[in-house]
C-alpha cells in the first residue's frame, strides 16, 4: 500500500547522524560507475532517496540514478521482457518475486546481511534463496485521527472494534464525518481497501488463518474471510464515510488534509506510517500537530501488526549494485532514511533519535518493538491474485450487496493463481 531526477540536497544534520555510524563499505574498485535503480518513489520520496545515497556517491564515486514510476511492476516487466532490466528494481509487492524467480531473472544476494529480525528477511526469500531485501519499512494496522474531533465527543482512543464502532456512531451523531477513505491510486487503485480486509482478517481470526489465506489455502468465500469484508462494510454508509461510495472510489489514498481540517473533513484515516511526512507538512516546524495515531483495534486479544516494505532485487548483477545494496541496508543509511520522515526501519540498531518527530519516533518504536508481525497479505500474493483483490475492493464499495459474487470470483482466481 511505500522518484524522478533532481538536485542532491545538502544533508546538514542528517549527516551528523550518519557520520557517527558505520562508514560506506565498498567491496570493489569496479569500473562500473553507474547503478540504475527503478522504483515507485517520486517527489518527496525521491528526494529522500537521493539524500540517503549522497554519502555513498561521494565516497565511492558511483553515480546512482533513480527512475521513479507508480507503475513499477509494469515497467519492470517490460524492461525484463526487452532484455534491458535495471541493475536494481525496488518492488512494493514481494509476491512479484515468485514470477521472476521462475524465470531465473534474479541474482542471489549472497553476502548482504542486514541486521534485521528474521521476519524482515522472509519477504525477500524465494525457494530458500535470498533474492531481495527490504530497504524501507512501513507500519500498517494504524489509524490516524484528529485529537480535537475526538475530544469534542468526549471519547478516548478506541482499543477494540466494538469501541471503534461506538465512537464512529457518536461522531456521526455529533455531525462530524467519522471516516476518510480513498481507493484511487493509478493502476493499483483499490489497495487501501485491501489493507482494511487484511487487518480485519488478522484481528478477527488470528495469524495462523491469515497465513493460510496468504498462501491460497483458505477460500475467500469461507466464513472467516467473508466476515472481514462484512465488518468493513459496516463503515461504508454514506453518512459515515466522507462523500459516500463514489467519493471513496475517486479519492486518492492520501487524505491527511481532510483529517487535519479543523472545521470540516473527517476524524479517522486508516493508513500506513508512510503518510507521516504528508501529515507533518500541514504544520510549521516546531508546531504541535493536532493529530496522532493508534493501533488497529482487535476483537478480543492483541493481534500482530501488519507491516509492509519496499524490497530491492538485483536483476543485473554488478559489483557497484551489490555495494549499493550493502550500503542501503546498513544502519548508517537506514538512520538517514528515517530522518527524512518517509520510512521506518527494520534495522534494530537505528537509534530512536534518528526520527525527526514524536509521531514517527513512536511509530518506529512500535514497529521495532512489535512482538509479532505479519507482512501485507496482498503484497505477498501472486500478481494475478493481488490485482483481482484490488479490483474486488472497488466492486464491493460500488455494490456491497454483490459480496457473494465478488468472493466467488476471487476463489476462481485463487484456483489458478497459486
Amino acid at each position: 500500500m511505500i522518484i524522478g531526477g533532481g538536485p542532491r540536497a545538502a544533508l546538514g544534520a542528517l549527516l551528523l547522524i550518519g557520520a557517527a555510524l558505520t562508514p560506506v563499505a565498498c567491496t570493489t574498485a569496479s569500473p562500473t560507475r553507474v547503478v540504475n535503480v527503478l522504483g515507485t518513489w517520486e517527489e518527496a520520496e525521491k528526494e529522500a532517496f537521493y539524500k540517503v545515497v549522497a554519502p555513498f556517491e561521494r565516497e565511492t564515486g558511483i553515480d546512482v540514478r533513480l527512475e521513479g514510476t507508480r507503475d513499477v511492476a509494469a515497467v519492470v516487466a517490460g524492461r525484463v521482457e526487452e532484455g534491458d532490466p535495471p541493475e536494481i528494481a525496488v518492488l512494493s509487492s514481494p509476491g512479484d518475486l515468485l514470477h521472476y524467480d521462475k524465470m531465473n531473472k534474479l541474482a542471489p544476494l549472497d553476502g548482504i546481511h542486514p541486521d534485521y529480525a528474521p521476519e524482515w528477511l522472509a519477504p525477500g526469500r524465494v525457494n530458500g534463496r535470498q533474492v531481495a531485501v527490504v530497504i524501507k519499512a512501513a507500519l500498517k494496522s494504524t489509524i490516524w485521527y484528529n485529537r480535537a474531533k475526538l475530544d469534542a465527543v468526549h471519547e478516548p482512543v478506541p482499543t477494540t472494534w466494538a469501541q471503534l464502532r461506538a465512537t464512529t456512531a457518536k461522531l456521526r451523531a455529533a455531525g462530524t464525518t467519522p471516516w476518510c477513505m480513498g481507493l484511487a491510486s493509478s493502476t493499483t487503485s483499490g489497495w487501501p481497501g485491501t489493507d482494511w480486509i487484511e487487518d480485519l482478517v488478522l484481528a478477527r481470526s488470528g495469524p495462523d488463518l491469515y497465513d493460510a489465506w496468504v498462501r491460497g489455502k483458505l477460500p475467500w468465500k469461507g466464513p472467516e474471510v467473508k466476515a472481514a469484508w462484512q465488518s468493513w462494510g459496516e463503515l461504508l454508509n454514506p453518512d459515515t464515510v466522507q462523500g459516500g461510495a463514489i467519493n471513496v472510489l475517486l479519492t486518492g489514498f492520501d487524505k491527511s488534509a481532510q483529517v487535519v481540517d479543523a472545521r470540516g473533513g473527517c476524524a479517522f484515516d486508516h493508513q500506513g506510517s508512510f503518510v507521516a511526512g504528508t501529515y507533518a507538512s500541514h504544520f510549521p516546524p516546531g508546531a504541535t500537530p493536532d493529530y496522532a495515531t493508534f493501533p488497529f483495534p482487535g476483537f478480543d486479544t492483541p493481534v500482530p501488526r501488519v507491516v509492509a516494505g519496499d524490497v530491492a532485487a538485483m536483476f543485473h548483477a554488478t559489483p557497484a549494485a551489490r555495494d549499493l545494496l550493502n550500503y542501503l541496508t546498513s544502519t548508517r543509511a537506514q538512520a538517514l532514511w528515517v530522518a527524512t520522515s518517509t520510512a521506518l526501519s527494520p534495522d534494530r540498531n537505528v537509534p530512536s533519535d534518528a526520527y525527526r518527530d514524536e509521531v514517527t519516533k513512536r511509530l518506529g518504536a512500535e514497529l521495532s518493538g512489535a512482538r509479532s508481525i505479519r507482512f501485507d497479505a496482498s503484497d505477498l500474493m501472486p500478481t494475478t491474485m493481488r490485482s483481482a483483490f484490488q479490483r474486488a475492493v472497488s466492486a464491493y464499495v460500488s455494490d456491497p450487496s454483490a459480496l457473494d459474487r465478488i468472493l466467488d470470483d476471487l476463489d476462481r482466481v485463487r484456483d489458478t493463481a497459486y
